[in-house]
C-alpha cells in the first residue's frame, strides 16, 4: 500500500469512527430527551397511535361525505364514554380493596401461618440489608419508618396517580381529535416538502403502511383481549370468584401490556382467590385457569389471528418492553409493540436500517424493498 493509499485509508477509518461516535451521542441524546420530556411526549405519542388506529375508518367515512371532524368527535366521544364506564365499574371495588388492604393482608398471611417463621426471617434479612445500605456512617438523626403492607401494594399502585392519568388522557384525546380532524393534511405537507417524486412515493408508502399495520394491531389486539376477558371472567364465575365482571374488565386492560400485564393479573387473582376461598388447593384453580387461558391465547390463538403479519423477534419484543417500561412506565409498556412495529416498517423500507430490521425479524430477513412490509 502506497503512502497516499495509507493516508486515504486512515482518513476513511477516522471518518467512520467519528460518524459512529456522533451516532452514539445522537442516540443517547434522543433517549435522554424522551425520558425528561415524557410528560409532554407521552400524550402526543398516545394520540398519534390512536389517530393511526382510527384513520382508516375516518378515511372510509370521508368517502361517504362524512367530514373528518365529525367522525373524530364521534370516535373520541365514544372512547370517553367507554373510559367513564370503565372507571365507574372499577372504581368502587378497587377503592374497597384498598381500604381493606390491612385486613386482606392479615387474612392472606393467616392462610400461610405455617410459613410464618420463614417470612419473619426473610423480613429480618431484608430489613438488615436496607438499614446497611441506607444508613450513613456518622448519621445520628433518628428516623421514623412507616411500614406499609407489601402484598396489597399492587392495589394501591393502581390508583397512585389519578390526577396525572386524567390529565394525560385528556391531552391525548384532544390531540387525537385534531389529528383525526385534519384529514390528510399532514400527508399533503409531507409530499410537498420532499424534493423528488421517488422520495414522495417512498414516504407515502411508509406512512400508509404504518397506519395500516398499527391500526390492524391495535384493533385485533383489542378484540382478542375482549374475548380473553370474557372467557376468563366466565371461568371465574363458575369457580365462584366474586365480581367476575370486574375481573373480565381488568384482564382486558392488563393484556394490553405484554407479559407484565398477564403476570400482574395472575398475582392479583391468586391473592384475592386465597382470601376468598377456605381451601388453598381450590383457590389455586383461579390463577391456574388464568395462566391456562393466557397461554392458549398467546401461543395458539394470537399467532393464528395475526398470522405472518407481525413476525417480530421475541428478544426484540422483550427489549422494547423493558426499554419503554423504564422510559415511561405502564403507558410505555403499552406502546412498546406499536412502536416496535413502526420501527420495523422503517427498517423494511430504508436500506441503511436493513441490519436492524434483520434483528427485529423472527425469520431470515430476505425481503426486497419492493415487497415492503407485506410479511411483517
Amino acid at each position: 500500500m502506497t503512502p497516499t493509499q495509507q493516508r486515504e485509508h486512515d482518513h476513511a477509518k477516522n471518518v467512520n469512527q467519528i460518524r459512529f461516535a456522533l451516532q452514539a451521542i445522537l442516540v443517547i441524546a434522543i433517549v435522554f430527551s424522551l425520558y425528561f420530556a415524557r410528560d409532554f411526549l407521552l400524550p402526543v405519542i398516545l394520540a398519534l397511535f390512536l389517530a393511526l388506529t382510527l384513520r382508516p375508518a375516518v378515511r372510509y367515512l370521508q368517502k361517504w361525505l362524512v367530514p373528518p371532524g365529525v367522525t373524530a368527535a364521534i370516535f373520541v366521544s365514544t372512547l370517553i364514554l367507554l373510559s367513564y364506564l370503565a372507571v365507574y365499574m372499577l372504581g368502587p371495588p378497587l377503592s374497597e380493596w384498598i381500604q381493606q388492604a390491612p385486613a386482606l393482608q392479615q387474612k392472606f398471611t393467616s392462610k400461610f401461618s405455617g410459613f410464618g417463621e420463614i417470612f419473619k426471617r426473610f423480613s429480618y434479612v431484608t430489613d438488615q440489608i436496607q438499614n446497611a445500605t441506607s444508613a450513613s456512617a456518622d448519621a445520628k438523626v433518628q428516623e421514623v419508618v412507616v411500614r406499609e403492607h407489601s402484598l396489597p401494594g399492587m392495589l394501591v399502585s393502581l390508583t397512585s396517580y389519578p390526577l396525572q392519568f386524567v390529565i394525560s388522557l385528556a391531552a391525548t384525546l384532544v390531540i387525537a381529535v385534531f389529528l383525526l380532524a385534519s384529514g390528510d393534511l399532514f400527508y399533503e405537507k409531507l409530499v410537498r416538502i420532499l424534493p423528488t417524486l421517488t422520495a414522495r412515493k417512498r414516504a407515502l408508502h411508509i406512512v400508509y403502511n404504518i397506519e395500516k399495520e398499527v391500526s390492524h394491531y391495535v384493533l385485533m389486539l383489542s378484540a382478542v383481549n375482549a374475548i380473553l376477558g370474557i372467557v376468563i371472567a366466565s371461568t371465574f364465575y363458575v369457580l365462584g370468584m366474586p365480581l367476575a365482571y370486574l375481573w373480565g374488565l381488568l384482564i382486558f386492560i392488563f393484556n394490553f401490556v405484554p407479559y407484565l400485564g398477564t403476570a400482574a393479573g395472575v398475582i392479583l387473582s391468586a391473592f384475592m382467590a386465597v382470601i376468598t376461598f377456605d381451601s388453598l388447593s381450590y383457590a389455586l384453580l383461579v390463577p391456574l385457569s388464568y395462566i391456562g387461558w393466557s397461554v392458549l391465547e398467546s401461543e395458539i390463538v394470537r399467532p393464528q389471528i395475526f398470522g405472518q403479519r407481525f413476525q417480530l423477534n421475541n428478544v426484540a419484543i422483550l427489549l422494547a418492553l423493558a426499554f419503554w417500561s423504564w422510559l415511561w412506565g405502564i403507558a410505555g409498556a403499552a406502546i412498546a409493540i406499536p412502536a416496535l412495529v413502526t420501527l420495523k416498517i422503517f427498517c423494511d423500507n430504508i436500506a441503511a436500517l436493513s441490519g436492524l430490521g434483520e434483528f427485529l425479524s423472527s425469520r431470515p430477513y430476505e425481503k426486497t424493498e419492493a415487497e415492503g412490509i407485506a410479511n411483517i
